[in-house]
């Protein structure tokens, strides 16, 4: 998925949602994110609680990663992001 189609889509939802990851049946809270050749890359922490939607979307929303594909981290690599669900006020990318 490209940022700014991810981006059009959380536009949707509340503000204050929380963003995570869903790995198999884990959610994996969303913290920041980091380009790495021309690519997104979202981190995320077991730890610490997920970024808000508004905080995700702040800084997602730049010129120049609209076009970028987004990723995730998983143990041993990176996973391109397809979609989310919502669930209990949560925003689940996967």
């Amino acid at each position: 998925m490209r940022t700014i189609d991810l981006i059009l889509l959380l536009n949707d939802f509340k503000k204050n949602n929380r963003v995570f990851v869903e790995l198999k049946d884990q959610k994996i809270a969303v913290v920041d994110l980091k380009v790495v050749d021309d690519e997104i890359i979202l981190q995320t922490s077991n730890k610490l609680h997920g970024l808000k939607n508004w905080e995700f979307l702040l800084l997602l929303n730049k010129k120049p990663y609209y076009e970028m594909p987004v990723f995730y981290d998983t143990k041993n690599s990176h996973q391109q992001l397809f979609g989310f669900r919502v669930a209990n006020d949560c925003l689940l990318l996967g």
